[in-house]
């Protein structure tokens, strides 16, 4: 039988990996060429969304070896981390190709290297994005902490934007967030979109 694709499951391998490590996060709007000082905009999309290309990115791999570090260091925890990655993207690209099927508007699904090649040579101006798109694969993921114990402990969980960012101005439409446990919830980022498209372009008919 298939293992059933869980969160939960995820998120406990990489919080215990992640503790006390975090790398310098990749930047995936500089790497393909999108500038970084563009404006951020709250609680909106773009006026003209209905009328743009949208890109719906993939998560790629990560190539590693059959065995990772030995020990516990720092590599090691990234090894982890990375490899939780792999064994959960295809679960997380099904339910993107499922769930993006139902934006009403001109899109394509594709991966991160291909973002400057569809905005340059085929007119495609923004794409749905997330702020700890790459956390699992640089070390940066937080996900959800707990400190102390007992009737002492405190519970945090790291805050993700998610946004529609113009791949020429490189300007984010921050119009919702979620819990960074969650970055592999396709089906629950695209839904946020859908809502917000239909509260936003459907009320103006």
């Amino acid at each position: 039988m298939k293992k059933p694709f869980t969160l939960s499951s995820l998120c406990a391998g990489v919080c215990l990996s992640v503790q006390g490590f975090a790398q310098q996060p990749t930047t995936l709007s500089a790497s393909q060429g999108i500038p970084v000082t563009g404006q951020v905009f709250k609680k909106k999309l773009p006026d003209d969304l209905p009328q743009a290309k949208l890109l719906f990115i993939k998560f790629l791999p990560v190539k590693l070896p059959a065995s990772g570090p030995k020990g516990w260091g720092a590599e090691r925890r990234l090894y982890f981390m990375q490899k939780n990655h792999n064994d959960v993207i295809p679960e997380a690209n099904k339910q993107l190709v499922e769930a993006a099927a139902r934006y009403p508007y001109a899109h394509r699904i594709t991966t991160s290297d291909s973002i400057a090649y569809y905005r340059d040579q085929q007119g495609y101006k923004y794409m749905l994005m997330q702020s700890s798109f790459t956390a699992a694969t640089d070390g940066s993921f937080r996900g959800t902490t707990s400190h102390g114990s007992g009737t002492g402990m405190s519970i945090n969980s790291t805050s993700v934007d998610l946004y529609v960012q113009d791949l020429n101005s490189g300007d984010k439409y921050v119009f919702d967030d979620f819990s960074e446990t969650f970055i592999y919830y396709y089906k629950g980022q695209v839904g946020m979109l859908l809502k917000k498209t239909a509260k936003q372009f459907t009320a103006k008919k």
